[in-house]
């Protein structure tokens, strides 16, 4: 195979790289692999306050493909990912992240989860499809080929995994960089001796309000994460939090309906009792179909997509009080 890779660059203690593949079918290339350029150990020294960006909330090694990360937004307002985070594992403690970038927005203490992209239901081996109830749980399907030294959502449970802002800071990461564990990371001491992060669901405290932003000197995931049996999915798109707790009961959530559901022939409407401001529809991997905008606080809308393929999409509205609200919808 031909690839062409950057140029390697050491700065502190961790090793980056960016690379770009020209061998990848068209499907993936669509897919941007960004790797640190100019990263330094400066990026993980971020101040960052608690309760102040978005964070690993959930993360799922179960067997086969089932792999989903889940995200929490701790503040009060909606955070858009387009075009500033990304997010991907470090293979085997190599020093180099494989990110890819995300999209979508994450309303006030919500949750958005990214399921790797294995749907076929006749796949085999490295094809094997995501289960179904974790497929119901996805907001965005990422990452549906595999190549084997640029996948960054095939983590396994020796892949440090990272969460990444503005191209090199590090706003979060499970796991330690630099290091292969193994088959997967333990609880240091732990007379059970039992892997923590492969076969696994790991589910952040309530008392966490910010992710990781040093390298530790060794990793203990019982400090930050509950640990939860082989292919648990149950938790995926809700995440208790003490960041929430006090401004998420003054926070308003204005909910809307959407007729009819599935949609057909690519037609539909929206309903809601507040005024709108702008309505969004992403396929399900986070890319942007239609946006418009609402004039004069409209609280009903029809929508036209003649374009629109079966699957699953996901409609969000922007209020005109600075709240916003999403919900799924089929195609058929």
């Amino acid at each position: 195979m031909n690839k062409i890779d950057g140029e390697i660059a050491t700065f502190g203690t961790l090793l980056t790289k960016v690379c770009f593949t020209n061998y990848l079918p068209n499907q993936m290339k669509k897919i941007l692999f960004l790797g640190l350029a100019l990263f330094s150990s400066a990026a993980f020294q971020a101040q960052i306050a608690n309760c102040s960006e978005v964070f690993i909330s959930e993360y799922v090694e179960g067997s086969a493909n089932n792999k989903a990360i889940e995200l929490y937004n701790p503040t009060a307002q909606p955070i858009v990912l387009d075009g500033s985070y990304s997010m991907g594992r470090e293979r085997n403690g190599i020093g180099t992240p494989m990110l890819l970038p995300i999209t979508g927005t994450i309303a006030p203490f919500d949750v958005r989860v990214f399921v790797l992209d294995k749907r076929n239901p006749n796949g085999t081996e490295l094809e094997i499809p995501v289960a179904l109830d974790l497929q119901a749980k996805a907001d965005t399907f990422l990452n549906p080929i595999y190549v084997e030294i640029d996948s960054p959502m095939y983590f396994n449970g020796d892949d440090a995994f990272f969460l990444i802002k503005n191209g090199n800071t590090i706003i979060d990461l499970l796991g330690r960089s630099g290091e292969d564990p193994g088959s997967g990371w333990w609880v240091p001491g732990d007379p059970l001796t039992r892997w923590w992060t492969i076969d696994q669901t790991l589910i952040r405290k309530s008392s966490i309000q910010r992710g990781v932003l040093e390298n530790p000197s060794v990793f203990d995931p019982s400090l930050e994460w509950d640990s939860l049996p082989n292919n648990t999915f149950d938790n995926l798109g809700v995440h208790t939090c003490v960041c929430g707790t006090v401004a998420v009961n003054e926070l308003v959530k204005h909910e809307f309906s959407v007729f009819p559901n599935p949609v057909l022939a690519g037609q539909f409407a929206v309903r809601t009792t507040f005024d709108m401001a702008a309505i969004s529809l992403y396929s399900a991997d986070g890319k942007l179909i239609i946006r418009k905008n609402v004039l004069g606080g409209q609280q009903y809308l029809n929508i036209e997509f003649p374009e629109a393929e079966r699957g699953l999409y996901f409609i969000e509205i922007d209020f005109a009080d600075g709240t916003s609200a999403h919900r799924k919808i089929i195609s058929r």
